[in-house]
């Protein structure tokens, strides 16, 4: 190691430590869940839902099921959107965030985890998916069409199937990248770079169909080309503000030192305020044709959530996901700000929480109950809780950055 790295490298400074205050707010996160949980599943656990049987009986769904969902794909953006990210920088060869870049492959790592969490999906998919009863595939005439691909066999195949194809993928990245701690060979980049491209093609497919599962098809009337994208810059624009949260977390603590400063902040800072345009110009594209189409297939999913009490939540959420992260993030000091950044963030993480609740909810509740708004955000929080002690105590076993990386230089010397 040069006398440039060891002056800028601080070993003690990279060796995570989970602080007890830090793991008492998460443990608290975490009980705050199981409250919400409880509550959900016990409480209200025959919730009436907006959908009739042919007999003009209304169907019960348990609400416990809905908040599940919600907390599982928020959770599974986080963990498959870093390992997204951890390809992209294989693949460009990018130097700027070597020193960041044990985040992203660690947050892959939670994808068997979700996956654990979406067998409860699983286990609820009659009280989420219309689709999953039987006589619904037969007498309605539209989803027997698409029963093919909707059905709970071909659902549970492809559950299965994309989080075992992500968790290999998310252990190559990591632990190959560890290994290059201990062993410093250089072909290990070229090798992570290599598999970066098979991995963004799958992800590309992969992550459409799960959004299609998870969230599209609770509306399996509905058709949109674009939710697959519409979804996938939601989640990646969360995760991006996740890295910006954790990394505060760290710097606070003491740790990373000179290997993470204002220049890897305004890097992350300007890939959230591009992923945060990007959702806006799909979510806006997608809305625009829908409305001038005017197909009855289409417009419902937007007319049902104008009615009921769900106006609000509709006209509000391209204010409070858009604009005021847009307007805020186009100031350059800004950008490099980590103490201005975490709390954004943090809002931005609210805010994909709030249009989490406004896609999965109105599906099947006609009427908007801030009481289960107030329980679905305490079921999130506590999910959320489960997915940073997981990712803390991860970073706790190997160096905070990849010191192995042959670009790490480059990254140490990063500036803008």
């Amino acid at each position: 190691m040069s006398a440039t790295k060891a002056a800028k490298l601080d070993e003690k400074l990279l060796q995570f430590k989970l602080p007890v205050n830090l793991r008492n707010a998460l443990i608290a996160m975490i009980g705050v869940g199981v409250v919400s949980f409880l509550i959900a599943f016990l409480g209200f656990g025959h919730e009436t839902s907006r959908h009739m049987d042919e007999a003009g009986h209304f169907h019960h769904t348990n609400l416990g099921y809905h908040v599940l969902l919600i907390g599982t794909y928020f959770v599974v953006g986080l963990a498959i959107t870093g390992i997204f990210f951890t390809a992209i920088q294989h693949l460009t060869g990018s130097h700027w965030s070597v020193t960041v870049r044990r985040l992203f492959e660690t947050y892959g790592l939670f994808t068997p985890i979700a996956g654990l969490l979406l067998v409860g999906v699983i286990f609820g998919m009659h009280d989420l998916y219309e689709w999953a009863d039987a006589s619904v595939r037969e007498n309605d005439h539209l989803i027997h069409h698409k029963s093919g691909y909707l059905n709970p066999t071909a659902f549970i195949i492809r559950c299965v199937a994309f989080i075992g194809v992500w968790t290999i993928f998310a252990y190559i990245f990591h632990g190959k990248s560890v290994g290059q701690d201990k062993d410093k060979v250089v072909d290990t980049t070229k090798t992570l770079a290599k598999i970066s491209g098979g991995f963004i093609l799958f992800f590309a497919l992969s992550w459409c169909f799960m959004a299609f599962d998870l969230l599209m098809s609770l509306s399996p009337h509905w058709f949109s080309t674009m939710f697959g994208v519409y979804a996938f810059a939601g989640a990646f624009q969360t995760s991006l503000a996740s890295y910006l949260i954790v990394i505060a977390i760290l710097k606070k603590n003491g740790y990373l030192g000179e290997a993470v400063n204002e220049n890897h902040y305004h890097d992350i800072a300007k890939f959230l305020l591009g992923m945060t345009t990007f959702w806006a110009y799909v979510g806006f594209s997608q809305f625009m044709l829908i409305w001038y189409a005017n197909i009855p297939e289409e417009t419902f999913f937007y007319e049902m959530r104008m009615t009921g009490g769900w106006g609000y939540t509709t006209l509000a959420l391209p204010f409070v996901k858009f604009v005021i992260p847009f307007l805020l993030l186009l100031n350059r000091p800004n950008k490099r700000d980590i103490d201005f950044l975490w709390k954004l963030s943090a809002w931005i993480l609210a805010v994909q929480f709030f249009e989490l609740f406004w896609l999965v909810f109105p599906a099947n509740f006609e009427k908007f109950s801030f009481l289960h708004f107030v329980l679905a955000f305490g079921g999130t929080v506590g999910v959320v809780g489960i997915f940073g002690f997981f990712i803390f105590k991860k970073l706790e076993k190997h160096s905070l950055v990849p010191v192995g990386d042959p670009r790490l230089d480059e990254c140490l010397h990063h500036h803008q």
